[in-house]
């Protein structure tokens, strides 16, 4: 789904992270409302974690994602590494999974130049790049904040395609295993929505029509207390109520996708040549493209 193309993750557990280990908090409401000042403190809220995100001088992590497939179950695991802030910033993001029994693997590294993604399937293997300093020179100067979290890859970037896409409600607090966290519960921004789903503009009507199951109806964020986001999960329509629940503020067995981010440290050394992309490969240029959908995002929001 245009901004939205993550691949996702796994039973939830969080012991062992380190999310109480600095001490920045938020003083969320304890109000329920969905009123628009609701929504725009928590996209503030949201806003901060994504710049703490970025501040960070060094991550390493081990991952594990969770997507639903029609009626299929996937898991997967893997490793998500981030070095330097600014222009010196470099991402890698590992991920394997199993497809009809078979490995399939989706790597993700930038270079400081170039953004590359592979995505190798049991029969075929694709291979793109973005060249970042080009998008810049053919994006507007108000889109540069674009290109800082969504041409760079990692954790940033799929924290702003979750911004970029959805209204979250003010953070509230919440536990999983002993470890306090805060939930953002967030739900599509009508504009982003009807972009992928053009039905979507009688869901007011009597009689709305049916919401597709290839569409997630709500997300949930978990942040731990160092502004640092533990698990994304994006849900099914069959879990719609929960968005309104306390219990809706923990993760669901069944999302339609979901990540969990572990063993988190915050400063570690790590080798440059991990976000070398390496292989001579054939690979196809996707900037052109990329600048058309960011446009087109942008514009939507605007």
């Amino acid at each position: 789904m245009r901004c939205l193309t993550i691949t996702w993750v796994c039973c939830i557990w969080l012991g062992g992270v380190n999310a109480a280990s600095q001490a920045q908090t938020y003083s969320p409401s304890t109000d329920d409302s969905t009123t628009e000042g609701n929504r725009a403190d928590g996209n503030d809220a949201l806003t901060e974690v994504l710049q703490s995100v970025q501040r960070h001088t060094s991550i390493s992590a081990r991952l594990r994602h969770q997507a639903r497939l029609f009626q299929e179950t996937q898991f997967g695991s893997g490793y998500y590494w981030q070095q330097g802030t600014g222009d010196n910033l470099r991402t890698r993001w590992e991920m394997k999974s199993q497809i009809a029994g078979k490995i399939a693997s989706y790597v993700q590294v930038f270079d400081g130049k170039h953004l590359w993604t592979d995505r190798r399937f049991p029969d075929d293997r694709q291979v793109r790049r973005l060249d970042t300093a080009l998008l810049k020179s053919r994006l507007p100067k108000d889109s540069y904040s674009l290109l800082s979290t969504t041409g760079q890859g990692g954790v940033s970037q799929m924290l702003a395609g979750l911004l970029r896409n959805f209204d979250f409600e003010q953070p509230r607090p919440t536990q999983i295993e002993g470890v306090p966290l805060y939930a953002f519960v967030g739900r599509w921004k009508p504009k982003s929505l009807l972009q992928i789903w053009p039905d979507s503009v009688r869901l007011s009507e009597e009689d709305p029509p049916s919401w597709p199951l290839q569409i997630p109806h709500h997300a949930l964020i978990l942040v731990g207390q160092n502004k640092f986001p533990y698990v994304l999960e994006q849900r099914r329509f069959e879990d719609a109520h929960r968005a309104n629940t306390v219990a809706g503020l923990r993760p669901v067995p069944d999302p339609m996708l979901r990540y969990e981010i572990f063993e988190v440290n915050f400063a570690t050394h790590i080798e440059d040549s991990r976000f070398e992309f390496k292989g001579n490969v054939d690979w196809k240029d996707e900037t052109t493209l990329f600048v058309e959908r960011l446009q087109e995002s942008h514009q939507t929001q605007r």
